[in-house]
């Protein structure tokens, strides 16, 4: 593979259009060449279709996921694997090193380290360890021993990012146990403004890039309006938090709420291109051409002074259109999906 050549594999690439186009974007004002191949579970997903090149991949819980991912990778000459959903995060982190071997860079850092970032309790340590700010969360059995309300629920093997149900009331905390019929997570709220902030951490450990976006409004647990600053104070923290973050390196998301009085809690951390990160791209700060730069080993422009403080987002709907002849292998045939 030459120096400005580059295959690109994106996992779990779901509706991620606008991911797609701005790689290409980058690759374009980098004079890169090279595919883009989007891998899913199913046809149902709209950024196969937009893809250079597609492939439908067994669930992550599957033992023959990362050995398809492996032949993917070797079939197309991938040299990137950008992961773009918490279902395989870590399973990742824990094989990269067979990627690398085949001469694949996986966009992610060790298995512990993303492990960490997955796990609350593991987290709220590391937060107390570095001394911000984070929302606590309880187990049931512990929530029940000093309860509050209100208070926000949601299931405990759900991901990090699952947007929790406000709950006012043991009434409505025992509807929502009865419904969820698994264990359950309880969060402290925290009032406040909730902002997104994407980073670009380069692999020496180096933050190079942070812009937060406050969100305002989102449907299904996606932003749909955001504004984009360049806060300092709200920067520096989150620096401080992701330099803790072992060796976790490229464009991850932190999850915060910015209080009346200026205080930063953590909510968590997602070590991956976030929903939304189109909006930090658009403000000034090119995240996917930082990491293409960083794994071809171009010099780097990663910085923040270029963002545009005040960027304002507004998300409309679009979409792809493809022919199915079986339309029984589509998620929620059978069973509708709402969310």
């Amino acid at each position: 593979m030459g120096k400005r050549e580059l295959n690109i594999l994106f996992t779990y690439a779901d509706r991620r259009v606008d991911l797609l186009d701005a790689f290409r974007d980058a690759m374009g004002q980098l004079g890169v060449t090279g595919k883009l191949i989007a891998a899913d579970t199913s046809i149902a997903s709209a950024a196969l279709h937009r893809a250079d090149a597609s492939a439908i991949v067994p669930h992550p819980d599957e033992a023959t996921y990362i050995p398809v991912l492996l032949d993917l990778v070797k079939e197309h000459n991938v040299g990137l694997l950008v992961p773009l959903s918490d279902l395989d995060l870590v399973l990742l982190a824990g094989e990269h090193g067979r990627f690398s071997e085949v001469g694949c860079t996986v966009m992610t850092g060790s298995y512990s380290s993303v492990a960490l970032c997955r796990d609350d309790a593991r987290f709220e340590r590391l937060c107390e360890q570095t001394r911000v700010a984070n929302v606590k969360t309880l187990s049931l059995a512990d929530f029940e021993s000093r309860p509050f309300f209100p208070c926000l629920v949601k299931p405990a093997r759900k991901p990090a990012h699952t947007k929790p149900r406000l709950i006012r009331s043991r009434k409505q905390l025992l509807a929502y146990i009865a419904l969820c019929a698994e264990p359950i997570l309880v969060r402290e709220c925290a009032s406040g403004w909730s902002l997104h902030i994407d980073v670009y951490r380069s692999r020496d450990g180096v933050v190079r890039c942070v812009v937060p976006r406050q969100e305002l409004a989102a449907r299904a647990s996606s932003v749909e309006i955001a504004v984009a600053s360049t806060d300092g104070a709200l920067i520096a923290e989150v620096t401080r938090l992701v330099e803790s973050l072992g060796d976790i390196w490229g464009v991850l998301c932190c999850h915060c709420i910015r209080g009346e009085d200026g205080s930063v809690t953590f909510l968590g951390v997602d070590p991956r291109f976030g929903d939304g990160v189109h909006l930090s791209i658009a403000a000034g700060a090119n995240l996917p051409a930082y990491l293409l730069e960083e794994v071809l080993g171009l010099p780097s422009t990663a910085n923040a002074a270029s963002v545009t403080d005040g960027m304002l987002m507004l998300r409309y709907d679009n979409a792809v259109f493809v022919q199915v002849d079986d339309r029984s292998s589509l998620p929620g045939c059978d069973t509708p999906i709402f969310e």
